[in-house]
């Protein structure tokens, strides 16, 4: 392989391990969820997992502030997407 192969490649997985990285860096920021004490005790059905704090997936923002709720407790959304 010549050097202008090995170069490519090798910016091509540095490129892939920043990206990573920053990725990682802006999931570890946790947040309030957004939840509406008005609200019904129904949630929607869609599909948006979100990780709580307490390192449990919830298939949406809904239900984790529903188990907030019913078990008194204070879970955060440590990021979008699976635990």
């Amino acid at each position: 392989m010549n050097f202008r192969g090995i170069l490519s490649i090798s910016l091509i997985l540095l490129c892939l391990l920043l990206g990573s990285t920053k990725s990682n860096t802006a999931s570890s920021e946790e947040r309030e969820p957004n939840c509406d004490v008005g609200a019904s005790s129904r949630c929607p059905r869609n599909y948006d997992p979100v990780c709580g704090s307490d390192q449990q997936t919830y298939d949406n923002e809904c239900l984790l502030c529903m188990e907030k709720i019913k078990k008194n407790v204070h879970i955060k959304i440590s990021k979008n997407g699976r635990c």
